[in-house]
């Protein structure tokens, strides 16, 4: 029988083994690490993005990071996003996610990984928080940043519900399709799921819609397992690029593609965004471009190869100052396409005023972008009035929005309109720049006007009776025989 003696023993051995395994367990648990940093007027001129570097250790497989800062009424804001290990010039497979003022808090890693950023293994070695000042306070700011590294493994768990899928018909001919091409998810500040977004939009009978987040395209990792390519609406993959000197919507990325968003205003490297983008096949347009709120507006140069320019826009209304941009473009020989959006972020506001009519040959991506990039796209104020019919006719030729007529200068030129939902409505034809005399709808919505050829342009607009627009027609191209 054991003594009392070395019973004692087993029991003060056993509180040893166990105090250990506490130990261990204190020493194997995640250590939350705390990053402050202060900037002021001066760092947000010398230095838009600032860049904080942490160290992650191997094993890991989850990282939760947070920051906070003093907002004081909207004088500060700073944005978020994240590198891993790796470059951090322009364009850098490192990048990781980006959030901007949207989430106070996310989670990297190869499980359940925030919205917005990329999910999978966490590698070792020196990351980066990116902050993004957008606004700092003359007082300035301390940004505090919390990181914990989760060690282990989990299983991947990103994805979403299955789509109700509805097929899509195949269209025996060309004929115009209604699409939305400026959106918003979790992905970034908007409210609701892509999923949900896209179904939205089915029940306003809409055939395609664009998601386009703020500076990542990582809804696509959420949507591509689930979405099928013959749903309805047709979703386009994008994103709204976001940068100090103005937003762009880039529509048709692939797989780990995204465009870079790290350029003031002035900066000449804007031509290399629009250059990667068209590597990708991929269209570049510009966004609202006459914004009043902060960094939104167009401030970079209108650099060749931009394919679209958002004349209007559900949240920011600067319709006619839009117009007057695009106008000196096609003047100066650019073929720009005007496209119109909802910029739709939450309810309650609409998701299709406005929209686009494109007149494409079959309802896939390529035949939507190619259309769009062609010009054949006609922007209307709702989703529910109806596509107009607009021809150009001149010596028994005849041509659409986007396509071009082959004419004498000065021969007789004819421009009807078909628009029935427009009774009594008025025509503005604008040539070259130059408005024409209103011309009255007749009350089956009809009208036909007659006009000298000018080689350039000429392009349509449409409003009710009391001149609210309806519909901007892209241009038809007059040119020489």
């Amino acid at each position: 029988m054991p003594t009392m003696r070395s019973a004692n023993w087993v029991i003060a051995f056993g509180c040893l083994v166990l105090a250990a395994m506490r130990v261990d367990a204190v020493r194997s648990a995640p250590v939350p690490i705390t990053l402050v940093r202060h900037y002021t007027p001066a760092d947000q001129v010398s230095g838009r993005y600032q860049y904080v570097p942490f160290e992650v250790a191997a094993g890991t497989s989850a990282l939760r990071l947070s920051y906070r800062y003093d907002r004081a009424n909207g004088d500060n804001v700073v944005d978020l996003g994240l590198f891993e290990p790796g470059s951090l010039e322009l364009g850098s497979p490192a990048f990781r996610g980006y959030s901007g003022g949207s989430k106070s808090a996310i989670v990297v890693g190869v499980g359940d990984t925030t919205p917005g950023y990329r999910a999978g293994p966490v590698p070792a070695g020196t990351w980066h928080v990116l902050l993004g000042l957008y606004k700092v306070a003359p007082s300035g700011l301390d940004v505090t940043i919390t990181v914990e590294a989760v060690a282990g493994t989990a299983p991947a768990t990103q994805g979403g519900s299955v789509a109700a899928i509805t097929a899509i018909a195949p269209s025996p001919a060309a004929r115009w399709f209604k699409g939305a091409l400026h959106t918003h998810t979790l992905h970034s500040d908007g409210t609701i799921t892509p999923t949900a977004l896209l179904e939205q939009f089915r029940a306003l009978d809409f055939d395609f819609v664009a998601i386009t987040d703020h500076n990542n395209v990582t809804h696509r990792a959420e949507l591509t397992p689930i979405y099928s390519q013959t749903a309805r609406p047709l979703w386009i993959a994008g994103e709204e690029v976001t940068t100090p000197g103005g937003h762009a919507n880039v529509w048709g990325l692939g797989p780990r593609e995204w465009i870079d968003f790290r350029v003031n205003a002035g900066d000449p490297r804007i031509r290399s965004l629009v250059q990667t983008a068209h590597r990708y096949g991929a269209l570049f347009s510009v966004n609202h471009p006459v914004s009043e709120c902060v960094g939104c507006g167009w401030t970079h140069d209108y650099v060749d190869g931009i394919d679209a320019l958002e004349i209007s826009n559900g949240r920011h209304g600067e319709v006619v100052q839009a117009v007057a941009i695009w106008d000196k473009l096609l003047q100066a020989g650019r073929r720009i396409t005007a496209v119109g959006s909802s910029d739709w972020h939450s309810a309650p506001n609409p998701l299709d005023s406005a929209n686009v009519r494109v007149h494409a040959t079959r309802l896939t991506e390529d035949a939507i972008l190619n259309a769009i990039r062609n010009g054949q796209v006609i922007v209307m104020r709702r989703g529910e009035d109806a596509t107009p019919q607009i021809t150009v006719r001149a010596a028994g030729m005849v041509a659409g929005v986007g396509e071009t007529l082959k004419v004498i200068e000065g021969a007789p030129l004819t421009v009807s309109v078909v628009a029935p939902q427009l009774a009594n409505g008025r025509l503005i034809v604008v040539s070259n720049g130059e408005r024409g005399a209103p011309a009255a709808l007749s009350a089956r919505g009809e009208v036909t006007i007659t006009q000298s050829a000018r080689h350039g342009y000429l392009r349509v607009e449409l409003l009710t009776s009391n001149d609210t627009p309806v519909a901007y027609g892209n241009p038809v191209y007059l040119v020489r025989p």
